[in-house]
């Protein structure tokens, strides 16, 4: 919390914090954790359902149905995680939706940084590369915490 109001006080640089994500990413092989299988709702788009229905072989009204909460929004979920993880691995990978493909989007151009930080911090519990991303960040941009 004290790091984030730091932030919106100093406006860092967002690329200075997109090449510390990108180099953290390249690092960490996120078939470790599948956090973010395990833990996040994905919603999908008609695109990442054609891509999926493609993928398994069948029409998307077919697996809609089977793979899909509230009528194609967004991915079921098991009691380990996203429907289609299968240990730490995904078993559409290749075709995986869009969200899945940007998580944990600290790379992402589409908007700006100072827009995306509360949700950027709230990923730092769940994902090694946003923690790791944001504690190399930190020193670089000088801050030190005041602990009370």
């Amino acid at each position: 919390m004290e790091f984030r109001r730091y932030l919106g006080v100093h406006h860092p640089p967002h690329h200075a914090l997109r090449r510390i994500a990108e180099r953290v990413a390249g690092q960490i092989d996120c078939r470790d954790c599948a956090n973010c299988c395990r833990e996040t709702l994905v919603e999908v788009t008609t695109e990442d359902l054609d891509a999926i229905a493609g993928y398994i072989g069948a029409p998307r009204c077919d697996i809609v149905p089977l793979y899909t909460t509230d009528a194609g929004q967004a991915l079921k979920q098991t009691a380990e995680g996203c429907v289609f993880l299968e240990g730490n691995l995904c078993s559409i990978y290749a075709t995986r939706p869009r969200a899945c493909r940007e998580f944990p989007w600290l790379l992402t151009a589409s908007a700006s940084l100072g827009s995306r930080l509360t949700s950027i911090f709230r990923r730092a519990a769940l994902c090694p590369i946003v923690y790791n991303t944001l504690e190399e960040f930190k020193k670089r941009m000088g801050f030190v915490a005041h602990h009370m």
